[in-house]
């Protein structure tokens, strides 16, 4: 019984955490993470205690247009759960010609369905003020049981940017606790005078476990809000997944959980892998 009520007790501050402090919606709406229930989420506490919080970092990365790391963009849902004509943000990348991926929440409107594809935009390689690339939405598909949307663009993506390949399932399945993964977002982050959510953030993040209905990858991450929807990827760029969800949306949580930086996301196999490649674009 203690176990069930945690888990309530973490998925309800999550979604509170998110709604009052975050720049994103980050679990607004009827979305399952297999990773906070019992015993994931303090199997992966343990297994994130024997990595050194030194190991995992986050830094400014103002040249993503010199790397592949270009393919990822802000993207900006005006119908959010902030409310219409509001800046409800998360992160994306490109993954062919017309089409970007996200998580499903940051593309939401407060209740839980699709914004209209008129009120998403992607800014693919923002830097703050600099948006050197604007793309519009012409289509919001959700993968079923899932936190992923695919968004299919007006323009031709490709035209600017090499997209990310998705890493082999079994690349994906064969990751071993502790090994690296990597991601480029845009997170909450306090830039000296304000809160700041516009400039893109590298992450190095470590491996800590699948989640037992092997559809989540758990890892120890310094995972902030409006980084949901980031891609996760290996040395060689490959997607394994998107960054999800997170302890210590603000850095400042004091929690167990948050203090080891626990974290998750969507993990690019199975049911979910063969809807995005179906529906690609």
């Amino acid at each position: 019984m203690n176990n069930i009520i945690k888990g309530i007790i973490c998925f309800i501050t999550v979604i509170v955490l998110s709604v009052v402090v975050s720049g994103e919606s980050h679990a607004v709406g009827n979305y399952y993470y297999n990773g906070l229930q019992s015993p994931n989420d303090s199997n992966a506490l343990k297994k994130a205690k024997q990595i050194n919080n030194k190991d995992v970092t986050i830094q400014r990365y103002n040249y993503a247009n010199k790397t592949k790391y270009k393919a990822v963009g802000r993207i900006r849902n005006n119908d959010g759960w902030k409310g219409y004509g509001k800046d409800s943000m998360g992160t994306g990348f490109v993954i062919d010609d017309y089409t970007v991926l996200t998580n499903a929440h940051v593309i939401d409107r407060s209740n839980g369905h699709s914004a209209s594809p008129k009120d998403i935009v992607f800014h693919m390689n923002r830097d703050g003020r600099k948006i050197p690339y604007t793309f519009h939405a012409s289509k919001i598909i959700k993968v079923p049981s899932s936190d992923i949307a695919i968004i299919h663009t007006k323009e031709k993506m490709s035209k600017y940017t090499q997209p990310l390949n998705l890493a082999s399932e079994s690349q994906i399945k064969n990751l071993k606790f502790k090994d690296n993964l990597y991601s480029l977002g845009y997170p909450w982050q306090f830039n000296g005078t304000r809160d700041d959510n516009t400039l893109a953030y590298r992450n190095k993040l470590k491996f800590l476990q699948f989640s037992s209905n092997k559809t989540e990858i758990q890892t120890k991450d310094k995972f902030r809000s409006g980084a949901s929807g980031s891609p996760m990827v290996n040395g060689n760029y490959q997607v394994y997944g998107l960054r999800t969800y997170g302890y210590n949306l603000r850095g400042g949580s004091t929690d167990s959980y948050a203090k080891q930086e626990v974290a998750g996301g969507e993990a690019l196999v199975g049911y979910a892998r063969n809807y995005v490649l179906s529906h690609s674009k």
